[in-house]
C-alpha cells in the first residue's frame, strides 16, 4: 500500500512542477489574449483538472493507510 502511496504522491508533485512551469507559460504565449477559448487555456484547464483529481486520490489513498 505504501508502493501505490508513494507513486501518487509522486504524481501530484509532477503535475504540480508542470502547473507551476506550465501555466505561466501557456498564458505568456498565447495568440490571442481576449479569445477566452484558444488552445492555450484548454491546456491550463486540463493541467488544472489533472492535478485536482491526484489531490483528491491522494487524500482518500491517505485515509487509507
Amino acid at each position: 500500500m505504501q508502493a501505490v502511496n508513494f507513486f501518487f504522491i509522486n504524481a501530484l508533485l509532477f503535475a504540480s512542477l508542470i502547473a507551476v512551469v506550465g501555466v505561466p507559460y501557456f498564458y505568456m504565449t498565447q495568440s490571442d489574449p481576449s479569445d477566452r477559448r484558444n488552445p492555450e487555456i484548454k491546456k491550463v484547464e486540463i493541467i488544472g483538472g489533472v492535478w485536482f483529481h491526484l489531490v483528491l486520490i491522494e487524500g482518500v489513498i491517505a485515509n487509507l493507510i
